[in-house]
């Protein structure tokens, strides 16, 4: 008999599977889908790796594994089928057959390469292939319990062992270089709780003097130095969620400029986050945070969006986006409680240094919650010897 834990955690992405099919149905008219995104089959299935396609159609939950994972995959996704194997496309469509379904089959058309494309169509015959689109995505926008649970926890420790590092002064990570200050940052998380750092591709920022300047700098071999800023964007990963979050210290008194650049983007940050309520659209909690920045004059530094969602991804639908092709895509788009999105408004002066304050926010029914608790007040930022 299986224990109750591995029944509720079945029964988690069971339920998210009736969800996503129950929504193309309306949305698309079909009742199976092939879903081909690695991101996407954990969360509809829990196997965290070596899995090509989750099938789901009528009475069906078919995952594609191979040998090297045809052990663990069983394990990590109760209540579905698994086969090792098999050619994907043909396979499903075998079993589409065998259950007489008539009906369309939807794909993930941005994540499906043409070559791959071309197989399923060739697989499927005369069946309609339909494009789901974003489904998954907007479906992953809106947090359970268990979601929330991973990420508060992930902020707790991504928290605790910032407070443990900086609690040993400005002349100790003076001491140290970025390289060796994400290091360690990693390594104190992931004593106290985490599976890694949330950052599968950059790793953790740790920006010294004129590289915080940098939105995305690349740890080195610089130390921080009387007065400068050392910016650090960090995360901690449990259970496959993550958390983002970035202060910036001084190491001592910072100069009249970075202290005001500093005071702007703290308030930046505070109206961002005030703006934040199911139903606002996520353009105008962009504009509430960065004309904060334009009326100090500083608009013109404006390098990124004020915020993005996060989750399974480190970068997740919705997006808070300041211009371009982000604010196209997100303009119309609004807030819905239990999405969860950063607020990180900066201000980026080149050769000198740059000020970037983020905080991690789940939207409610009834306003906002922020879920980090480190303070955003530059008393809190100068560090003493």
């Amino acid at each position: 008999m299986k224990s109750t834990k591995t029944q509720s955690r079945g029964d988690q992405y069971v339920n998210r599977r009736q969800v996503l099919m129950a929504d193309l149905a309306t949305t698309h008219r079909i009742d199976a889908v092939v879903i081909t995104h690695a991101v996407d089959i954990r969360y509809l299935s829990g196997a965290t790796e070596g899995v090509s396609a989750l099938l789901i159609g009528p009475g069906l939950s078919t995952l594609f594994t191979s040998k090297m994972f045809e052990a663990r995959v069983p394990v990590e996704a109760p209540g579905c089928h698994v086969i090792v194997g098999a050619k994907v496309f043909e396979e499903s469509a075998r079993q589409l057959r065998e259950c007489r379904y008539r009906r369309g089959v939807g794909y993930q058309g941005s994540k499906l390469v043409q070559s791959r494309f071309q197989q399923m169509s060739a697989a499927m015959g005369s069946r309609k292939l339909v494009d789901i689109g974003e489904a998954v995505v907007q479906l992953r926008t809106l947090k359970d319990a268990g979601e929330l649970r991973l990420i508060r926890q992930c902020v707790k420790i991504a928290e605790t062992a910032f407070l443990e590092l900086i609690g040993q002064g400005a002349g100790y990570l003076m001491t140290r270089t970025e390289r060796q200050v994400a290091a360690e940052l990693e390594y104190r998380m992931c004593m106290i709780g985490a599976d890694r750092q949330a950052f599968p591709f950059n790793g953790i920022i740790a920006a010294a003097g004129p590289h915080s300047a940098s939105c995305h700098h690349f740890p080195g071999a610089r130390k921080p130095r009387p007065g400068e800023p050392l910016l650090i964007d960090w995360g901690a990963e449990k259970d496959g969620y993550r958390c983002d979050i970035t202060r910036v210290l001084f190491m001592g008194e910072p100069d009249p400029r970075m202290r005001g650049i500093f005071e702007v983007v703290s308030a930046a940050n505070v109206a961002g986050i005030h703006a934040i309520r199911t139903g606002a659209l996520c353009s105008e909690v962009s504009d509430a945070g960065w004309n904060v920045v334009r009326e100090a004059g500083y608009g013109e530094l404006i390098r990124h969006g004020l915020g993005h969602g996060f989750g399974l991804e480190i970068h997740e639908a919705p997006g808070l986006g300041s211009g371009g092709s982000q604010e196209a895509a997100h303009k119309a788009a609004r807030l819905a409680a239990n999405m969860v999105v950063t607020v990180e408004p900066g201000i980026y002066l080149e050769g000198k240094g740059g000020v970037r304050l983020e905080d991690d926010v789940l939207v409610t029914g009834t306003g906002h919650k922020v879920l980090t608790s480190l303070s955003t007040s530059l008393e809190s930022a100068i560090l003493r010897t």
